[in-house]
């Protein structure tokens, strides 16, 4: 799902809790939007490119002319489980970091919607272990 996308949906949702959390929103923006900077950080270690625009032409464009089958397996840390599970128990302990998982956690519905209904498969690996275990079998075949 594009950047944009998940913008204007981080936003409906930071001005519906803004009566709630008043000018703390702005996390939920952040955690809505941000999420998606692990995209770039791949592109980098992948392709040893630092140029934002190629790294969103490539996913953007390039991934869906060729079916997803590039990026499959790609780690995106911020898209985990255990990125997910460190936000949870920080987010029982401080308030910011609960108001940021909220706006991650719509990150991670539209992302899941859009899996679902554009992709039709999970791209990324769920699980730095799970990845990290995958790796690690492919050296020793």
């Amino acid at each position: 799902m594009k950047p944009l996308t998940h913008l204007f949906y981080a936003l409906i949702l930071a001005a519906v809790l803004y009566p709630v959390f008043g000018w703390k929103v702005i996390l939920i923006v952040i955690g809505g939007v941000i999420a998606d900077s692990d995209h770039y950080i791949s592109n980098v270690f992948r392709f040893r490119d630092l140029n934002i625009v190629n790294c969103y032409k490539y996913f953007s464009g390039m991934m869906v002319k060729n079916d997803f089958t590039d990026a499959k397996g790609i780690l995106l840390v911020f898209h985990t489980v255990e990125f997910l599970l460190l936000m949870v128990i920080l987010s029982f302990f401080n308030e910011f970091a609960l108001i940021f998982l909220i706006g991650l956690l719509l990150h991670y519905f539209l992302d899941l919607i859009w899996h679902v209904f554009v992709a039709k498969c999970i791209i990324s690996n769920p699980s730095i272990i799970y990845w990290l275990i995958k790796r690690q079998s492919k050296r020793f075949k």
